[in-house]
């Protein structure tokens, strides 16, 4: 290694620029592979070589680094390490302007504009995203630029339109439960595009924009939702910040609170615990006086599943027992807003179970994971392999690794029917945990399936 080297590789500063550990960028890389549908064994040493100078990646290898950290693949001709340089920033774009109309406004139109591949945006570090909840609440409390809502066109909004809208919002999260990010992310975007379109141009009342404005936040938490499940983290954020932002204009804390929801679950799954507790505490003191009990529920959820992944068994046991008594207190005399149409018991359940995994608790886990499996809507394709998944990892803890291989096979299955690259993620995750069981007879069977897949699906 030429003397200096790791003192001029730019990778150390990413790292410290984007807040990651080298097992958090080696676990980012290990999406960008899997959303090709490829497998790999990259872990924090890999990573270290590359910092280090003891080891120069391929130019594949430093394809899917590009994709890990959400810059062009074009900047690589610049040269290792070099084009690492590219990887430094904070995704001004949507942070930097005034938490205003004007400012909303001029967001909402630059991401309306911006091209769908994730590769154009730019990871916005936890430190960042954290910044901004303060921006929100003091947008929320505001709210005063919701007087100020208003078009240039004489294509008046009325509330039989605003339901159509609101309409064509619920199918998207319906078709979601079935096919993933994968399929329908490009047809969230359109949605997206169409009501931005209508917020700068059509004219509406201050009711009118708020409740236009309520459903943009929602369009772009879809968008921010569908890229994250597609493992498309740097566009997603963008989409999320956007969210938030619409929320605010809108007068409508408890979306801009899902929104929150879904970016401390991205954090706590990219390695940023700490972070996710944080946004969803902001949500939950944002929400407190007028929060519904579901939602309660859902945000009591994530808060645990934050704690899970930190290694928390008490905060995490503690946010479950908050989630099953906001779940217990909802009934149908309240009117809970319709994207939380699937957060129900076998969800909750679902979600308990992935947290005991978290803890390496598999005894915990499996009865609540099982119990999620029956429960669950037979048409939630993607969660079903995910959950099987789960139940596999908890099996493969407790050192049963036939029936582990055969859950995963089962996620195997249903991942590929629902093109989650997340759930071909997962797959992959529990897979790799398996290594050290390589040569025994269950997993070259597993392997064997695998290999069966994929040849069917090159053919197609």
């Amino acid at each position: 290694m030429p003397q200096g080297a790791a003192e001029c590789n730019p990778l150390g500063e990413v790292l410290v620029d984007r807040q990651l550990s080298m097992a958090a960028l080696a676990r980012l890389y290990l999406q960008a592979v899997a959303a090709d549908g490829l497998l790999s064994g990259a872990d924090r040493n890999l990573i270290w070589k590359w910092k280090t100078g003891r080891r120069t990646p391929t130019p594949e290898s430093q394809g899917y680094l590009a994709d890990a950290l959400g810059v062009p693949r074009s900047v690589i001709v610049e040269g290792w390490p070099h084009w690492l340089r590219h990887a430094i920033g904070s995704g001004a774009s949507v942070l930097e302007p005034p938490w205003s109309l004007a400012g909303t406004m001029q967001v909402l139109n630059e991401m309306a504009g911006a091209p769908v591949d994730r590769r154009e945006f730019v990871v916005i570090t936890a430190g960042a995203l954290t910044a901004l909840v303060g921006h929100w609440g003091n947008a929320v409390a505001g709210s005063s630029s919701a007087a100020g809502l208003h078009g240039r066109s004489q294509d008046r909004l009325n509330p039989d339109l605003l339901d159509r809208l609101d309409g064509r919002l619920a199918d998207l999260r319906q078709l979601d439960d079935a096919l993933g990010g994968t399929e329908l992310r490009n047809l969230a975007v359109a949605e997206f595009r169409w009501l931005v379109h209508l917020a700068d141009h059509a004219s509406y009342d201050t009711e009118s924009g708020q409740r236009l404005f309520s459903l943009l936040a929602e369009a772009a938490r879809l968008c921010g939702w569908l890229h994250f499940d597609s493992s498309h983290h740097a566009a997603a954020q963008s989409y999320y910040v956007t969210g938030l932002r619409c929320s605010a204009p809108a007068n409508d804390s408890m979306t801009g609170a899902n929104v929150l929801a879904c970016v401390s679950f991205q954090a706590a799954l990219t390695g940023h615990h700490q972070d996710a507790v944080s946004l969803i505490d902001s949500a939950q003191q944002q929400v407190r006086r007028h929060a519904t009990p579901r939602l309660r529920a859902l945000l009591a959820s994530r808060k645990a599943r934050a704690h899970a992944k930190a290694g928390d068994v008490v905060g995490c046991g503690r946010a479950l027992g908050d989630a099953e008594r906001g779940l217990d207190a909802a009934s149908t005399d309240t009117t809970e807003p319709d994207w939380l149409y699937y957060f129900d018991e076998a969800e909750l359940t679902a979600q308990a179970g992935a947290c005991w995994v978290d803890l390496h608790q598999p005894a915990r886990a499996r009865p609540l994971i099982d119990d999620a499996l029956r429960n669950i809507n037979p048409n939630y394709v993607r969660d079903r392999a995910i959950y099987h998944a789960r139940s596999a990892e908890a099996y493969l803890q407790d050192n049963e690794l036939e029936p582990a291989c055969h859950e995963l096979r089962t996620a195997v299955d249903l991942a590929y029917r629902s093109g989650s690259v997340r759930s071909l993620e997962t797959v992959c995750t529990v897979r790799l945990d398996m290594s050290p069981h390589d040569h025994e007879a269950p997993v070259r069977e597993l392997d064997d399936h695998l290999h069966i897949l994929d040849a069917q699906i090159a053919s197609r």
